[in-house]
């Protein structure tokens, strides 16, 4: 089955695979590789300039999708213009990748998954999260919406696809052991098979897999036409970190505070604007669309992407805050979180994963 000429995110699932950084076993991309890269490629100091001069590089997850509109409605809408902004917004491949590239330097900001980020940071790399958007855990088992499981429970005896580098990855066995169940074959086990990137949702989609691992509001409007899915969350059993955020190293938050704090009220104002009105979800999907028309995107994809890009916004720790200020509580849980999954130290401090000082309260 091909996608090619229907889905947004083509390039997510063909480029999706890249090193994993995870436990002991990095597969290749070690902490001395990033802080090497990082020292390749210093920082340039920007004296003598306007901050409003200056270029800032926005990196991406992965190809063009719905978690992306408010970047591209403000370049649409010239609102970067208007806030003294120049970016250089660059597509990505994959979330892993684009921490690696801030990290090392090469990039400034990143929009990226912030649990990955919380891993590259117990590793030793100088990424912070300076803004948080999608604040809710959306990690998700998505299961056919007429006859799959309803509950995680129901799970036994299914074949669930993901694939190696998938945000699900370094999660998947304490999800499991947490709703009752261990990986393998037969009635009381959930059969977690790992496959490439490009397999993973066509295998869903043709009937050779029960489900995949994915996230919700990626997933259930990729699958829509062929084969409608609904999410069993991964976060009703504990699995769950903050989703969607800006990050910058340690030195470009020092040095550019000003700048990036711009960029925080930017992107509240586009994601306030875009959930105002049902038509200006319309007006984020044609955005990435506009932006990008050699990518062959998918509106009706795109707008159900970013609709439920809503749902993860707030935890019940961060109601009634400013969006992209981010829970101290909400991040000690997932310290603990990644504790158990042996993705992180017991002994971090979580004030090293995130910062409030750039959001308006």
């Amino acid at each position: 089955m091909s996608r090619s000429t229907n889905s947004p995110t083509r390039n997510f699932l063909e480029e999706g695979a890249v090193p994993v950084i995870s436990g002991k076993n990095a597969s290749g991309l070690t902490r001395r590789t990033i802080l090497g890269g990082a020292i390749a490629a210093p920082f340039v100091l920007r004296s003598g300039r306007a901050l409003a001069d200056e270029a800032l590089s926005v990196r991406v997850d992965f190809a063009p999708w719905g978690v992306q509109s408010a970047l591209h409605l403000s370049m649409a809408k010239g609102w970067f213009k208007e806030d003294g902004l120049r970016i250089d917004l660059q597509d990505g491949t994959g979330t892993l990748n684009t921490i690696n590239l801030v990290a090392a330097g090469n990039v400034d900001v990143g929009l990226v998954q912030l649990g990955m980020l919380a891993i590259a940071r117990s590793q030793g790399l100088p990424v912070t999260s300076f803004a948080g958007f999608l604040r809710k855990g959306d990690l998700a088992t998505l299961v056919d919406a007429k006859t799959g499981p309803k509950t995680p429970k129901e799970l036994a005896g299914k074949k669930i696809v993901c694939f190696a580098n998938s945000p699900w990855a370094p999660f998947v066995d304490v999800y499991l052991k947490r709703i009752g169940f261990s990986r393998g074959e037969g009635p009381d086990k959930v059969n977690v098979v790992m496959v490439s990137p490009a397999a993973m949702v066509p295998t869903y989609a043709s009937g050779g897999a029960d489900g995949f691992m994915s996230l919700k509001e990626f997933g259930e409007p990729y699958v829509a036409k062929e084969r409608p899915a609904r999410s069993i969350l991964a976060a009703d059993v504990g699995i769950a970190f903050p989703s969607y955020g800006l990050i910058a190293t340690d030195e470009t938050l020092k040095k550019r505070k000003d700048l990036l704090a711009k960029l925080v009220a930017n992107q509240s104002r586009a994601w306030q604007y875009i959930f105002a009105d049902p038509a200006h979800i319309d007006e984020g999907a044609k955005a990435i669309m506009a932006n990008r028309p050699d990518k062959q995107l998918n509106f009706d994809i795109l707008r159900g992407q970013t609709a439920l890009c809503k749902e993860f916004f707030d935890t019940e720790n961060t109601k009634g805050k400013p969006l992209g200020w981010q829970s101290p509580d909400d991040w000690k849980k997932t310290l603990a979180m990644m504790v158990e999954a042996g993705q992180a130290k017991a002994d971090a401090n979580i004030n090293d994963f995130f910062t409030n000082d750039l959001v308006k309260s």
